[in-house]
């Protein structure tokens, strides 16, 4: 498993339902599996805005053709995985695992 040195970051918006959903299921990951993920709350931020920006070709892939919140990006090997997820779907990301073409099992999880 990864260390402490974080290579995920986290987008979220500060008032999101699905993103507040989120914070016990990444507090667990980070406290068991000795990583810190980088959140970065872009709705009341210009800087964090910017710093999605960067990602957003991947975001937007993952999220079914645009970028939303909350998001979750694998600096490392440039894989996205939006929407809510359980702790399982979140590992897999940060491990590099289950991706394919760069994107972490769409956001609506519905086979096409």
């Amino acid at each position: 498993m990864p260390s402490k040195d974080s290579h995920v970051i986290e987008f979220f918006g500060e008032t999101c339902p699905h993103c507040i959903s989120m914070k016990p299921v990444i507090a667990k990951i980070e406290a068991s599996h000795n990583i810190t993920v980088k959140k970065l709350e872009v709705w009341n931020h210009p800087a964090n805005q910017k710093i999605m920006e960067k990602y957003t070709d991947i975001i937007s892939e993952a999220c079914g053709g645009f970028a939303a919140v909350p998001a979750f990006v694998n600096t490392k090997t440039g894989q996205a995985l939006c929407g809510a997820h359980d702790e399982a779907d979140i590992i897999k990301l940060i491990e590099g695992g289950d991706c394919k073409d760069n994107v972490c099992m769409p956001h609506s999880k519905v086979k096409k």
